[in-house]
C-alpha cells in the first residue's frame, strides 16, 4: 500500500467518525422543557425570560449539543515530552 494511499484511508475514515458526531441525535426522554430553561435561568442568573423565549433558547441548546458517544474511561491528557509511555 502506498503511503497516499494510507492517508486518504485515515483522512475519510476519520471524516466519517466526525461526521457521525456531529449529526443531530434525539431528545433524550427526559429532556428539559422551555419551561424548565426558564425556570434554570432565573435560579443561576436571575434572569427572567420573555413570554415564548425559552423555546428559542432551548432550541439553541439542543442544536448545539455534543453527541457524539463519550468513553468516561478515557481521560484527557496534555503531551510531555519528558515522560515515559
Amino acid at each position: 500500500m502506498l503511503r497516499r494511499d494510507a492517508l486518504a484511508t485515515l483522512a475519510v475514515s476519520g471524516a466519517g467518525i466526525l461526521l457521525g458526531g456531529c449529526s443531530p441525535a434525539a431528545a433524550p426522554v427526559d429532556a428539559a422543557s422551555a419551561i424548565d430553561i426558564g425556570s434554570l435561568l432565573h435560579q443561576l442568573t436571575d434572569y427572567t425570560l420573555r413570554p415564548n423565549e425559552g423555546s428559542a433558547v432551548l432550541a439553541s441548546l439542543q442544536g448545539n449539543r455534543f453527541t457524539a458517544a463519550v468513553d468516561p474511561t478515557i481521560q484527557p491528557t496534555d503531551f510531555d515530552a519528558e515522560t515515559d509511555a
